[in-house]
């Protein structure tokens, strides 16, 4: 220390002129050059390594194309090439004809003759018009003036003259220009030949010139106005995503690898336009960034959206589609959405896009006219015990819980005044019934034993109404009765319907229900069912856990949400999930993931959770916990989003009435639904489709068929159900059909039709000679046709579909509903019969639906 004082003090008492700075500036400069060469080294190996993937993405576009252009010269048909070639030099040296070259100068001729008398006519117009105009301004002054009038007269009749004049030249050029167009048009109709022959040629070479002249550069999409501040002002969003991921939209790049690979779903790519719409609103990450790190969100553990890899990324759906159950091509989006719409998560959750939703489960209030007490103990205890697929979770209740919950809803059931007539039920034969479950529609919703194809067909773990595998084990057989006769005589808002089935066929039904038993033993246990402690208790665990958000339950009407909103959670962070005493790894997604598969698993001494344990797949639970990501409270600005408008409004509620009373399962309607298919042997014999029914049906008859189903089809064993809707309710599914095909429900008389008679007369004979009715059958099935092959009862076509549907069914059969057996009789609008009206396809198909809406019972 005192050496370094020293020298401290010496350096001081040395003038500051005479001090040397040499080896600091030295040392300092060396510092200061070392450093920039480390910044621009990193700066261009380290920081831009996509000039190295735009170099590489080149290289390999170019070999890639160079690749098509060798197989396009391989395939290049150079015979026909050759040929037409020789016929464009043909084509081209009549171009050099004396005629050509004549009719060519005489319309440069008759143009400049053209221009002169257009000129001279122009000119007489004006002068015409100001004498008329002097000579009108005399008459109103009183004193009308000869001069003007006869200088009016006198250039009406030179305009008359001079636009003789253009038409006679303009006659004469039309004749030249006609002769031309022989010999031009001859050159365009080669050269249109030889067009097709190269077009995969000149592509390449185009392609590879585009290469060729591409540049390295950051390639920046900005989306104005996408994203907003912490204080909710707009602000831009910055996409550089295309910068590596220059492939996304090449053809060529279907099979490379990362990040050169074509998007796997280019159809998306229509409906989401890249160039203005960016990549990360879908696939998230950290757009400015131009690292892979960094842009993916693995190198940057502060960015709160990493990129979504594989299925996940559909949970950035859910930020613009949220009120919307079903979107094209959104598999992993549209399963998620009937999981947690079927499974009533809703009932519990404030869930954006899920309100004014109705209970999934049952009214309760009545349970002791169709279960007994026992047997509704054990469901309560535990639902899968009994049914290992139903919806119904597990809420782990111990036997005392179950007995207070049961002690309360048998109390409740004897304030009811519901009562069955005892033996109402007997008489049935079990083979019959057995027959009718198989054949009328029951296995439309319910799975019996072994024969799980619904719910295979369905894809998803739970049934959407009850397996009757063991119901005569549950239910009372003359409630049974009462209850497959008409649901809603029981409970008013019952989602099951009638199938209108007769005494006798209930009766059968019945007797066969009761063969399916549960064969198990179970320990007897006295229940203290009138206990007012246990129904009190009761009370309290039903409020408590929420059942009335799945069940209408007496005096619970106003009972809330029991659990948190979830229409944020995809913005909850780590650290504020609670793992317990888990050792389930710290992630938003494992977290997720395992509090779906059993919610009690992050219990501890001070952790309560009440929430039920349900019994979801592997992947069902990926899929909630996809759509539960996608849950957060941003959403982009509305140009960015598809308009919720009026149409789209009416797609959504009818998709949720037909979801909530599973018209679904035995209807395909838009791309969903169907599923009955597979318990059929021949799918002819599946109800019908139901896309094209908004453009197809008259409003009043489908108003008046939903409200009392008739037989269109009377070969199907399959029966339409009555489900007893309201008359709102058939309202909501009508504008549905319309809103598919976009149009809007209105008021409309069908019966002031207009019928053409001649049309008439000739859609009779075509429709004779086309043989509608060997497969529009009027009445009896014809002999040798399977009922597979036979087409609705064109009686009543009249009343049932509208005319303008007719026309455009005949035109294109397949493309409004493909696979149907309908032949198309009319392919590009030519016609099988060249006599009947001359051989117009428009006016036979006219014809065609002018008779078919003459015929009546």
């Amino acid at each position: 220390m005192k050496g370094l004082f020293d020298l401290l003090s010496k350096r001081a008492n040395t003038p500051v002129e005479t001090r040397d700075y040499g080896k600091i500036y030295f040392a300092l400069s060396a510092l200061l050059f070392l450093g920039t060469m480390w910044a621009v080294l990193d700066e261009v190996t380290t920081r831009r390594p996509w000039k190295e993937y735009q170099d590489a993405y080149y290289t390999l576009s170019e070999q890639k194309w160079n690749e098509r252009l060798q197989q396009a010269y391989a395939n290049f048909d150079s015979a026909a090439y050759n040929e037409l070639q020789k016929e464009l030099e043909a084509a081209q040296a009549r171009l050099e004809s004396s005629e050509y070259k004549i009719a060519s100068a005489e319309i440069l001729k008759i143009d400049e003759q053209l221009l002169d008398a257009n000129r001279d006519y122009t000119f007489a117009k004006s002068r015409a018009d100001e004498a008329y105009y002097f000579w009108k301004k005399s008459l109103h002054e009183g004193d009308e003036s000869q001069s003007a009038k006869k200088s009016y007269d006198d250039e009406v009749v030179l305009m008359t003259k001079y636009n003789a004049v253009v038409a006679e030249l303009e006659s004469k050029r039309k004749v030249h220009n006609e002769l031309i167009k022989t010999y031009t048009l001859a050159v365009k109709d080669v050269q249109a030949k030889i067009k097709p022959l190269r077009a995969d040629i000149e592509n390449a070479i185009a392609k590879i010139e585009r290469v060729h002249a591409s540049t390295i550069q950051i390639r920046q999409i900005m989306s104005n106005n996408f994203d907003k501040t912490n204080f909710g002002t707009p602000k831009a969003r910055i996409d550089r995503c295309q910068t590596c991921h220059l492939g996304w939209n090449d053809e060529n790049m279907d099979s490379v690898a990362q990040p050169f690979t074509r998007h796997p779903v280019p159809e998306l790519l229509k409906l989401h336009n890249t160039e203005s719409f960016g990549c990360t609103p879908c696939h998230r990450g950290q757009g400015t960034a131009l690292t892979a790190g960094f842009a993916h969100g693995d190198a940057d553990h502060y960015w709160e959206w990493p990129l979504l890899k594989g299925k996940e990324v559909y949970a950035s759906c859910n930020g613009c589609h949220t009120n919307e159950m079903y979107l094209k091509g959104g598999e992993q989006f549209n399963t998620s959405k009937q999981i947690l719409f079927e499974a009533g998560c809703f009932g519990c959750h404030e869930i954006k896009g899920f309100t004014d939703i109705p209970k999934i489960g049952p009214e309760i209030n009545q349970l002791a006219a169709k279960a007994s007490a026992e047997w509704l103990f054990r469901w309560v205890r535990n639902p899968r015990d009994y049914n290992p697929h139903t919806r119904m979770p597990n809420f782990r209740f111990d036997d005392e819980q179950a007995e207070a919950i049961t002690a309360y809803l048998t109390s409740i059931s004897k304030e009811s005044n519901y009562t069955v007539a005892k033996g109402s039920s007997s008489g049935g034969n079990s083979d019959k019934g057995k027959l009718l479950v198989e054949t009328v529609g029951c296995n439309g919703c319910h799975v019996v034993g072994d024969d799980t194809r619904m719910r295979q067909a369905r894809g998803l773990s739970f049934d959407i109404a009850p397996e009757l595998s063991r119901v005569g084990s549950k239910v009372d057989a003359d409630w049974a009765f009462h209850w497959i006769k008409n649901p809603r005589q029981f409970r008013s808002d019952a989602r099951m319907p009638s199938l209108r089935l007769t005494d006798s066929e209930a009766k059968d039904i019945v007797a066969y229900l009761m063969t399916l038993k549960d064969d198990r033993t179970f320990e007897q246990k006295t229940l203290d069912l009138d206990n007012p402690e246990k129904i009190k208790k009761g009370d309290k665990l039903i409020r408590e856990f929420g059942c009335a958000g799945c069940h209408s339950i007496k005096g619970m009407e106003r009972e809330g949400k029991v659990s948190v909103a979830l229409s944020n959670f995809g913005r909850k962070r780590v650290d504020e999930l609670d793992f317990g005493d888990t050792k389930v790894p710290h992630t938003w997604d494992d977290w997720t993931f395992n509090k779906i598969k059993d919610a009690r698993v992050y219990t501890t001494d001070k952790i309560i959770s009440k929430m039920p344990v349900f019994a979801f797949s592997d992947s069902e639970m990926i899929a909630l916990r996809t759509l539960l990501r996608g849950m957060t409270k941003e959403q982009p600005e509305p140009n960015y989003q598809r308009a919720f408008d009026k149409n789209m409004q009416s797609i959504e509620a009818g998709r949720r009435m037909t979801g909530y009373y599973n018209c679904i399962n035995c209807h395909q309607i838009e791309e969903l639904g169907g599923s009955i298919k597979a318990m059929l042997e021949d799918e002819g014999l599946a109800p019908p489709l139901l896309r094209p029914e908004g453009a197809k049906v008259q409003e009043p008859w489908l108003h008046e068929f939903l409200k009392i189903p008739s037989t269109i089809r009377p070969w199907l064993n399959i029966r339409m159900p009555s489900f007893a809707l309201k008359d709102s309710e058939i309202t909501v599914i009508s504008k549905y059909f319309l809103a598919i095909q976009k149009k809007e429900l209105e008021l409309r008389d069908y019966k002031g039709f207009e019928r053409n008679p001649e049309l008439v007369t000739g859609g009779k004979k075509l429709f004779d000679d086309f043989q509608c009715l060997s497969c529009h059958t009027t009445g009896t099935i014809p002999e040798g046709k399977s009922p597979a092959e036979l087409a609705p009862n064109l009686l009543l076509a009249k009343n049932r579909l509208k005319p303008e549907w007719i026309a455009e069914w005949l035109k294109n059969p397949e493309g409004i509903q493909p696979g149907t057996r309908m032949p198309g009789y009319f392919p590009d609008l030519l016609s099988p019969d060249p006599e009947t009206f001359g051989g117009d396809a428009i006016k036979q198909m006219h014809a065609l639906r002018d008779h078919v809406m003459t015929l009546q019972k």
